[in-house]
């Protein structure tokens, strides 16, 4: 067990990702200053209920720690962050004492072997590829399938931090316990996105204009 401080976010943090963050709220610039003296992570956990901004909202229990990587200084207080997602953690209770949110916290590592056949990995690539090339299409970018971790581990990750889905469906990827039921459910959630994509693009080319050249 270890207390650590909490930063309600509306985004899931994945372990071994990046995540730029803009701090502005003195509770939590202290927060960023209480890690930095101590060189210790803190706890990013999703918003349940209520805004980031909200004094108490509702969160989910299974968050990860968040080392910070990057630190610019800005007027008034404020900061600018990039942290790296590290390991998974499951809150216990909270614990008083600072202006910011604290927890006691235990580890949430997955229950079977990290070990995932290479063609497993090689399908989730596939259907990362397409799915990305839909988006494409839409005018909406996201990164190369060449800029993706080759390690099956990192890359379910990485996909899952890529997905452009709602925050309830990431937020059930972190908290699964099997690397193999999470890269199963990114391949569904790949297969369903790319379809819903190509169907608002079909759509839109049914309902775009004809023109006569006469």
């Amino acid at each position: 067990m270890q207390v650590v401080p909490l930063l309600p976010l509306q985004v899931v943090l994945f372990p071994q990702t990046r995540l730029p963050l803009h701090i502005f709220e003195p509770r939590y610039q202290t927060l960023v200053r209480d890690c930095l003296a101590a060189s210790s992570p803190f706890g990013v956990v999703a918003i349940r209920q209520g805004a980031e901004t909200d004094a108490d909202p509702t969160w989910h229990s299974v968050g990860t720690l968040a080392a910070i990587e990057r630190v610019v200084r800005l007027p008034r207080g404020r900061l600018n962050l990039v942290v790296v997602g590290g390991e998974r953690f499951r809150m216990r209770r909270l614990v008083a004492g600072r202006p910011y949110l604290q927890a006691e916290v235990e580890g949430w590592a997955d229950l079977d072997s990290p070990t995932t056949p290479l063609f497993t990995a090689a399908r989730l690539r596939a259907a990362y590829d397409r799915y990305r090339a839909s988006l494409l299409r839409m005018g909406v970018r996201i990164p190369e399938f060449g800029e993706l971790p080759r390690d099956p581990t990192a890359l379910a990750w990485a996909v899952g931090g890529h997905l452009v889905v709602e925050l309830h469906s990431k937020q059930r990827l972190l908290e699964e316990r099997s690397q193999v039921t999470r890269i199963k459910t990114e391949l569904a959630l790949l297969r369903r996105e790319a379809t819903l994509v190509d169907l608002q693009l079909a759509n839109r080319l049914v309902r775009a204009p004809t023109y006569s050249l006469n």
